[in-house]
Parts: structure tokens; sequence; C-alpha cells
């Protein structure tokens, strides 16, 4: 049995408290796999082809990286492409990426500040991935707490890829894909 307590929007996302009865084992892993294999989005291969700012390359992409896209991916083989471009005296924001096929999840995160003269060119691929091979895929924050013998609360708070509730549902088929695999490695014995 699950029950949603609270959901509530937050400067950095979403913050969702739900209750559920199951055992504390099985708690556990749902926590788990939500934080690190629950599939996002994440900008991964950054192409520079003018970059005049003070800011080092391997600098500037690893804060592209960081910044949450929006989406649930379908498959392993999408790729959404951002393009940036800029010439100061400006500052260059999220928002600033442009895309035909993707959207970033918060408008408002400062990626570089370019003075006179400064310039910079950009192209950028977010794929797939999970949290287990690197922070940036990580959908969400989660703890919970036990009530009973029998029934914890969960905190998610989300970092804007996925609602709680998403990132909650492809948990549990995540989960429940991998005890049907166990199930059918057992019966094959």
């Amino acid at each position: 049995m699950l029950t949603i307590k609270e959901k509530k929007q937050t400067r950095i996302g979403e913050q969702f408290i739900f209750r559920m009865k199951a055992p504390l084992s099985f708690s556990n892993a749902i926590r788990r796999i939500m934080i690190s294999e629950v599939p996002t989005y994440a900008i991964e291969n950054v192409y520079i082809y003018e970059n005049s700012s003070s800011m080092d390359d391997e600098i500037l992409a690893h804060r592209l990286g960081l910044i949450p896209i929006k989406g649930k991916p379908t498959s392993d083989e999408e790729v959404i492409i951002f393009k940036l471009k800029g010439e100061g005296p400006c500052t260059l924001y999220s928002k600033d990426l442009v895309s035909e096929n993707g959207e970033v999840a918060f408008k408002n995160i400062p990626i570089i500040k370019l003075g006179k003269g400064q310039k910079v060119d950009i192209e950028c691929e977010a794929i797939p991935g999970i949290g287990k091979v690197h922070a940036k895929w990580q959908p969400c924050n989660a703890v919970y707490k036990q009530l009973s013998d029998d029934e914890v609360e969960f905190l998610v708070e989300t970092f804007g890829q996925m609602s709680g509730e998403e990132i909650l549902e492809e948990a549990v088929k995540i989960l429940k894909n991998k005890a049907l695999d166990l199930l059918n490695q057992i019966e094959t014995l």
C-alpha cells in the first residue's frame, strides 16, 4: 500500500513524501534504485569550437554536464543536442542553451561570465545514463524512516529532470525486472 503524503515544488526540483507498507529490505532497494539506476539525461559530449573566456575548456564542459535536463529517456541511443553561443560582456545562463528536441530543467543556472571581446561557441550532446555511472545522471536524493515493522515514510527530493512519481514508477519497474530475471535464472537451474 502506497500513500502520498505531500508534494511541493522547491527551488531545485520537487519534494515528494510518501508512505509505503513494505519490508525494510524492499524499501532500501527502492531507495537505492531511485538514486542510482533510474535513467535520466545529462550533457556528456561537449564540442568547443571557440572559447576565448578565462574559463578552461574542461571546467566549462564539467559545468555544462551538471545542468539538469528535463525528460525521461525511452532508449539508450537517444541524443539531445544543445548549442551555446555568446559574446561578452554578458553572463550566459542555462536558458541560453538552445535545442530543438530538449529542455533544461532550470533556466537560471549561471554557466559562464564573458568579458568584453570574449566569445564561446559550443555544441553539447545530452545522453541517457544512470547515477551509478556518474552523479550528473542522478535524478534525486531519497531517504526513508521506519514508522513500524512494515511501514516506512520516504522523502524524495528531485533535481528537476522528472517528477517524484515518475522516479518512483521507474524504480519499481526496474526492481520488478530484476526480480523476474532472478526468478528466470533460478527456474533454469
